[in-house]
């Protein structure tokens, strides 16, 4: 005969317990409010869940007590107002989970959480929502792990306290500590249409003053302790008077302990939940209060215990059913009322094993939409600039959008005639410099990757290129020449291309390269092809530059030759080993509101630069921390007499760049 794991008591025989279930209604205790019935779940159809209906949901509001104005918190919003990113790799999602401020982190596929030295536990930072894609979308191995390290001598919320995080529509399992473990006065948590099985330990502790939780709509099965609220007897001092938890519509499906297990809690709110073949359902200890209303108990030993292990706690129920169980709901004192603190509407108990199974667990809600919106916020400087027959620069606006998911369908659609917005997923490999025709919008959907080669625009015009990974480009990855005009380069990434990230050559003109990552690149950007270029560059080239960061990427941020004016402001030059800005061959170049840090030479123009003859450069408003001497030339044609503009602080740029440029943040 198996017996059941149970380390808070002696082993159970599961065997005989089934047995005991299944002998007949005569041993089945209803609540005193239960209609008698068979001891199969009802097959009649239940009335919607309030929660949405299956299979539609959208990501509504929390609920519960995570929906609660508390602690500096108005409700839980998770990473709402933040970039919306795609993460498909292990060090992608620890990343971005880890990172300051909020990010909506869109799961793909399956992520594998290594167990390293700290058990496979890893921390998530406050405003985050972690949100898988479709219904497949996995963590595997290890746990999430939310909340400051453990210190027992902290006995209320300290400044740096976790919070604000919603984790939703995610498969997890085989974990080798916790699949969730929050802890230390985090607050502020939605756990909600999650998939839980085979983690070694809890799949979700609350614990350590947590407070302000809602655990809501998540299917447990195969697995052993699943929700312990409050860790040990010892934990008052920072347990009492907090761990408020709101349980609802859980599909507690052979999870066989701690639906959940409660110490010292203000108050649990258990309701709607449909338990399936279970040890014990609820045990509250140590004068924890919770509410257990409206929720089903098929096959269960103890739905609801006071009396168990350690000091009793408090139990009110009303109106549960309790079907094939061997013993009652234990009740003892009172628990104050949840009303007190949310709203919330009770389904009928025995409309719960239809509702709970259909809508719980994950590919029930939908995630947040990356796929922008044609009417994206236009350009800004020489972009936005009417000229040459352009009013601005609209990209494929107007015309249809069409999805590249492979090289075949990308390379047929740069190539169509016509307006169009390429939506790119996923990563596209490509061969060398494949032309881009005018009248196109190309942009990223989630983590979208260009690599192997690059774009290149030869006679073209009004082209936006937006949200991609550029990487590894066997010669450019972006060359915009031949009198190409009207192009808005922005919030991309580019790293190891074996040439030029973005090089405007032969007469271009009209250009914006804004909010970009040059990501440790060599030759980042070249303004003018060659110094013998005078006869097609001369009164060309015009281009605004600004709030990229250039992150220990070489040199050419730009090198310019006969450009005038080319706008170089509010951008963040990070560790440039050779130089920032390079003005030659009589470019007119104005460097403004930039923050250079470790640049030794911020600036070349009265000494040329290598072959090329000296060029003009205006510098104001910059800051220069660790950095060498710009060099300044002449005078230059004010950038406002062809657009307006604001400047940014510079002190201001390293924190607004780093946050806001490169992919994932429109």
């Amino acid at each position: 005969m198996l017996a059941t794991r149970n380390p808070d008591g002696p082993p159970r025989p599961r065997r005989r317990r089934r047995l005991l279930a299944a002998a007949g209604l005569a041993a089945a205790l209803l609540a005193p409010a239960s209609p008698a019935g068979a001891a199969l779940p009802p097959a009649a159809p239940a009335p919607p869940a309030p929660q949405a209906a299956v299979g539609t949901a959208s990501l509504a509001a929390a609920d519960g007590f995570a929906s609660v104005s508390a602690l500096g918190r108005n409700g839980t919003t998770g990473g709402a107002g933040g970039p919306v990113v795609t993460v498909t790799t292990t060090a992608q999602f620890l990343g971005h989970i880890a990172r300051p401020g909020p990010y909506v982190i869109q799961v793909a596929g399956t992520i594998t959480l290594p167990t390293g030295a700290n058990d496979g536990m890893w921390n998530v930072a406050s405003d985050k929502t972690i949100v898988g894609l479709g219904d497949d979308a996995t963590l595997s191995g290890g746990g999430l792990n939310i909340g400051v390290p453990v210190d027992d001598d902290v006995t209320s919320p300290p400044a740096n306290a976790v919070h604000n995080i919603i984790i939703r529509n995610l498969h997890l399992t085989g974990a080798t500590d916790d699949l969730i473990n929050v802890q230390m006065f985090s607050h502020h948590i939605w756990i909600d249409h999650n998939e839980f099985s085979n983690g070694d330990d809890g799949a979700v502790d609350i614990k350590r003053g947590s407070d302000f939780v809602t655990v809501s709509w998540n299917h447990f099965h195969d697995h052993d302790k699943t929700l312990l609220l409050g860790h040990d007897e010892d934990a008052g001092p920072q347990d009492l008077g907090r761990l408020r938890v709101t349980y609802h519509h859980n599909f507690f499906d052979r999870s066989d302990q701690r639906n959940p297990r409660v110490r010292f809690s203000a108050l649990a709110h258990v309701y709607n939940n449909h338990y399936n073949d279970n040890s014990y359902g609820v045990a509250s200890t140590y004068d924890a209060a919770v509410l257990m209303e409206n929720n089903y108990f098929y096959s269960v030993n103890n739905p609801g215990r006071v009396a168990f292990s350690g000091d009793l706690g408090r139990i009110v129920e009303r109106g549960n059913i309790l079907v094939a169980c061997n013993h009652p709901i234990e009740t003892r004192g009172t628990v104050p009322d949840p009303r007190g603190y949310y709203p919330y509407t009770l389904d009928p108990a025995v409309s719960v094993p239809t509702i709970v199974p259909a809508g719980a667990g994950p590919g029930k809600v939908t995630a947040v939409a990356t796929a922008p919106a044609p009417a994206l916020a236009g350009p800004d400087g020489f972009a936005a600039v009417a000229a040459l027959g352009q009013n601005g620069t609209t990209g494929g606006a107007g015309g249809p959008t069409v999805t590249a998911t492979n090289a075949a369908d990308f390379l047929e659609h740069i190539d169509t005639v016509g307006p169009l917005v390429i939506q790119v997923t996923g990563r596209i490999a490509i061969t060398s410099k494949q032309g881009v025709r005018p009248n196109k919008t190309i942009v990223g959907v989630g983590n979208a990757e260009i690599t192997g080669g690059g774009l290149d625009f030869y006679r073209s015009y009004n082209v936006i290129v937006r949200n991609i990974n550029f990487t590894n480009a066997e010669d450019d990855a972006i060359n915009v020449g031949q009198n190409s005009h009207h192009i808005w380069i922005d919030h991309n990434r580019f790293s190891g291309a074996v040439d030029g990230s973005v090089d405007i050559v032969r007469g271009a003109d009209y250009v914006t390269v804004s909010w970009n990552h040059f990501d440790h690149s060599d030759k980042s950007m070249l303004i003018g092809h060659s110094d013998g270029a005078a006869s097609t560059d001369v009164g060309r080239l015009k281009v605004s530059i600004h709030h990229n960061f250039f992150d220990h990427s070489r040199q050419r941020h730009p090198r310019v030759r006969f450009g005038e004016p080319v706008h170089v402001y509010n951008n963040y030059f990070l560790g440039n080993a050779l130089y920032g800005v390079a003005s030659t061959e009589n470019a007119g170049v104005l460097v403004e509101g930039n923050y250079f840090r470790d640049v030794p030479h911020p600036m070349w123009s009265a000494s040329g630069y290598a072959d090329s003859g000296p060029g003009r450069a205006v510098q104001r408003h910059n800051v220069y921390v660790g950095s060498g001497v710009p060099e300044t030339n002449g005078t230059v044609v004010e950038p406002r007499t062809y657009y307006p503009y604001t400047l940014d602080a510079a002190a201001d740029v390293p924190a607004l760049v780093v946050a806001g440029a490169g992919t994932g943040r429109i």
